[in-house]
């Protein structure tokens, strides 16, 4: 991992670095056609740049998954290059694995979705091909995908997330550099900012803790909850990179314990109601946090405490949203009561969403509880009064 420099400088440096020879870039559309990134980087990689899609997508559709996986083939390509957020790492993981299992068709790649554990708690790849190609990631938002093997292509056909444990499929380097983040739209960016502060507080308050995990996560919360307003400020490049190293605290401790709903929720929400994963995350961690009063007391205390505050941990958030401006509320998304309704019984079905929550929720009527948290109506005049300061 490279931290604090530019990508174009690093990225020849980490191909020198491991022998790769043939870059295939899979980028976000808007970087490649409304900024001068990527003509940069390929301009640094020269002919080791061999080719590119910018076909990606929300939530990387199968198909798109596909179609670049055959395009890498052809191209004879040694290394990926993912430059952008979650969906193009999502994607290139999933090429990963299907150049790896030489697979080219969707049929043959949904057989490859990962499995549970006989105690629920471990989620297990359904590949055991040895990898035939790795991934450089260039993140441009901090969300931690980057630190994971797990992707979750959506499927065109079903709408659905299908759920894929890559083997060695976090990638082999990353580069942060915090420049680049900066350039990333401010609602996306902060919104991915939550999305990564859901993944730490998941890790803290995990119903099986891991101390070490613990620890690192606490201290992302802390350096997302300060720094996340700071980045209005596109000049303040120590607060990017601060985020950036709470997306890497989070990440090296989010795969060692599991994770609960506010986690995997999204992933009924966001494919079924075509919300972006950031956003929905906003709310359900929320209501995840409301959810845990009273049955995460220490995890919540000593969140409180590396942060200077006293009161309800839900309260710091919801306040802590209000300042960033992102939605609080499932109104808030854009979505009603039938909605709502219509994700209890795939989330009843998904293999997470009922597992392993500090307080239980494993029925529908505890999950319509839950989401009847996330549809409160915004709590305090405080929050309201920020809400004014910072328009």
């Amino acid at each position: 991992m490279l931290h604090n420099v530019p990508a174009a400088q690093a990225l020849p440096e980490l191909m020198d670095w491991f022998g790769y020879r043939r870059a295939f870039i899979v980028c976000s559309r808007t970087l490649n056609t409304r900024t001068d990134v990527i003509a940069q980087l390929r301009a640094a990689l020269g002919d080791r740049c061999v080719g590119l899609t910018d076909e990606v997508g929300e939530h990387s559709p199968l198909s798109n998954v596909l179609a670049a996986a055959r395009q890498a083939v052809a191209l004879e390509a040694d290394v990926i290059v993912s430059v952008g957020g979650g969906s193009v790492m999502d994607m290139c993981k999933a090429m990963q694995l299907c150049i790896s299992e030489q697979v080219s068709d969707r049929d043959g790649l949904l057989r490859l979705q990962m499995r549970m554990s006989a105690d629920g708690t471990e989620m297990l790849a359904g590949s055991t091909a040895a990898p035939r190609i790795r991934q450089i990631a260039i993140p441009t938002t901090i969300a931690t995908s980057e630190w994971t093997p797990v992707s979750t292509p959506i499927d065109d056909q079903t709408h659905l997330k299908a759920r894929f444990v890559v083997p060695d499929g976090a990638p082999r380097g990353i580069v942060y550099d915090p420049a680049l983040l900066a350039r990333t739209p401010l609602p996306l960016l902060l919104a991915t900012g939550v999305r990564g502060l859901d993944h730490a507080i998941n890790t803290a308050c995990s119903l099986h803790p891991h101390p070490f995990a613990s620890l690192l996560a606490e201290k992302a919360i802390q350096l997302y909850v300060e720094n996340l307003p700071r980045l209005r400020d596109r000049s303040d490049l120590e607060a990017f990179s601060q985020c950036q190293l709470a997306t890497w605290y989070t990440g090296m401790g989010q795969m060692s314990v599991p994770h609960g709903f506010s986690h995997w929720m999204v992933h009924i929400v966001g494919p079924l109601a075509g919300i972006p994963h950031s956003d929905a995350a906003c709310v359900l961690m929320l209501a995840q946090a409301r959810w845990l009063e009273g049955h995460a007391t220490a995890q919540h205390a000593r969140m409180l405490n590396l942060l200077g505050r006293t009161g309800s941990f839900a309260a710091v958030l919801e306040e802590l949203l209000a300042e960033l401006r992102m939605p609080r509320t499932l109104a808030d998304l854009g979505l009603n009561q039938a909605q709502v309704e219509s994700f209890i019984q795939p989330a009843l079905d998904h293999p997470q969403v009922t597992r392993n929550n500090l307080r239980p929720i494993a029925t529908g009527d505890e999950l319509r509880a839950v989401m009847a948290l996330a549809g409160a109506t915004h709590l305090s005049s405080k929050v309201s009064n920020l809400e004014n300061v910072h328009r």
